[in-house]
């Protein structure tokens, strides 16, 4: 038998990235299905921003939640057998998200068969005729407005890049003396980029957030929640890593001054060596 306290990483991953999409999308569907009279886009942020925050104390050191994070650390401070331990924290992040999507289903089927009875996609072939679209609940859609997905994976990448950004700035070493709650700081990181860049894309900053539960979304809705909006499901797949890394690249080469940053340790190198080499 595999020891407890050797899953717990794991487990902490799978139920911190379940707890998020519980609340998460539950507070969407909640908003959603009651047409807005028992939530606001305020309520959704602080929501998402809360669930992000208690799942940050589900084990120390802390679960990452997101493989975007998870991924970007890995890149840009490698540790010894960091590498080992990824491949299933990330089925953890991604069958979390699926199991916490079905529970937001199996919660809400009965207020989602009344209010999209059709049970539509944004972006999708069926058509409401009351304009709702339930499948936007469970993961992020584009704002019909784009000309193309490229606008969503800027707005993706931005919200990523401040993210993870953000992040490192709490959690740095050197602002421990700052950040006394870095828990509560991370809520209000994740409040701020809901209220300032969330609108467009639904801010999914995480492929498991809006992976694990599209593919829940599949079994309900059908595989066109894939194909919806010119295979928009690519974008909040991919764009987080890329946002992330370019936060933490940001960060570690203009601002950290620690050790075990491949960013920072290059810089380094370059300042005695009089040339730039990153290794």
């Amino acid at each position: 038998m595999i020891p407890r306290r050797a899953l717990k990483p794991y487990l902490a991953e799978f139920l911190g990235t379940a707890l998020l999409i519980v609340i998460g999308d539950g507070v969407v569907a909640q908003c959603l299905l009651s047409d807005y009279q028992y939530g606001t886009w305020l309520s959704i942020n602080i929501a998402w921003a809360s669930a992000v925050c208690l799942a940050s104390y589900l084990s120390d050191p802390r679960p990452t939640i997101n493989p975007a994070v998870t991924l970007c650390m890995a890149f840009v401070r490698p540790s010894a057998g960091q590498w080992k331990s990824i491949p299933a924290k990330l089925v953890a992040q991604f069958l979390g998200g699926f199991v916490g999507a079905a529970i937001v289903y199996i919660n809400y089927r009965s207020a989602i068969n009344d209010w999209d009875p059709e049970y539509t996609i944004p972006g999708g072939s069926i058509l409401s005729p009351r304009g709702h679209h339930s499948a936007g609940i469970f993961s992020t859609y584009p704002a019909a407005f784009f000309q193309s997905n490229w606008e969503a994976v800027f707005s993706e990448l931005l919200g990523s890049a401040v993210l993870m950004f953000g992040s490192l700035s709490i959690f740095d070493p050197g602002n421990t003396h700052r950040f006394p709650a870095p828990q509560l700081s991370l809520f209000l990181l994740l409040c701020m980029i809901g209220a300032a860049l969330g609108w467009q894309t639904g801010y999914a900053l995480n492929p498991a957030r809006d992976f694990g539960p599209r593919l829940f979304s599949a079994i309900i809705y059908g595989p066109e929640v894939f194909t919806a909006a010119n295979y928009y499901f690519v974008v909040p797949l991919f764009a987080p890593i890329v946002g992330c890394i370019i936060g933490a690249m940001t960060y570690d080469g203009m601002l950290f001054e620690g050790d075990g940053s491949r960013i920072a340790d290059a810089l380094d190198k370059a300042e005695a060596y009089g040339s730039l080499r990153l290794e």
